[in-house]
């Protein structure tokens, strides 16, 4: 794997072909994603992988909520795409926190720490999906629902995102980045 290209060609790809990825495929590309670094080692990621019939349940509920929200008039944003691009994916991953709503001693330091270990994970598993030549889109729409998905799966832990996982279908072009001199400074 080339990572400097893996870096530059990888792109959040929203429409997926009608093809399954194979479990094993998918077993590799999160092993990768739990190599990521985390705060003090805490590896608080914790994955649940949902492909067919519960992938489908997961769209209708999206859908519920989307239609409840629209009924009471309510922005939803981007959470219809979401939804469409986890209903055309082959796989959806739900990335959980294991410790915000278990530690006692649970303060804003190990939430930040913890986040960005999260985050790191999963950009882990965008970067892994990319060389498997397979599409991913890091979804935090999930925010929408996380309430319905946490009590429909039984899941105490705290929904972090969902990363939609599938044979692209699209080619997008690259996003626009702001200069480094606008993001940087040296001193």
């Amino acid at each position: 794997m080339d990572t400097i290209k893996a870096i530059e060609e990888r792109r959040s790809i929203r429409k997926f072909q009608n093809k399954i990825i194979p479990k094993e495929t998918l077993e590799n590309l999160l092993e990768l994603s739990s190599k990521a670094p985390s705060g003090k080692n805490r590896q608080p990621w914790r994955f649940v992988v949902l492909q067919n019939k519960k992938k489908n349940e997961l769209v209708n509920i999206m859908r519920n909520v989307s239609n409840l929200y629209k009924n009471q008039n309510k922005s939803i944003g981007s959470f219809e795409l979401s939804t469409n691009s986890i209903n055309e994916a082959s796989a959806v991953v739900l990335v959980f926190n294991t410790f915000s709503n278990f530690e006692e001693d649970y303060n804003h330091h190990r939430l930040l720490t913890d986040t960005q270990s999260i985050g790191a994970s999963i950009q882990t598993l965008l970067l892994a999906a990319q060389d498997f030549k397979l599409g991913a889109l890091w979804i935090c729409d999930i925010f929408y629902c996380d309430k319905e998905i946490c009590s429909w799966l039984d899941r105490k832990d705290e929904l972090m995102a969902a990363v939609a996982i599938g044979y692209p279908d699209q080619s997008p072009y690259p996003r626009p980045r702001k200069p480094l001199q606008e993001i940087t400074e040296w001193f």
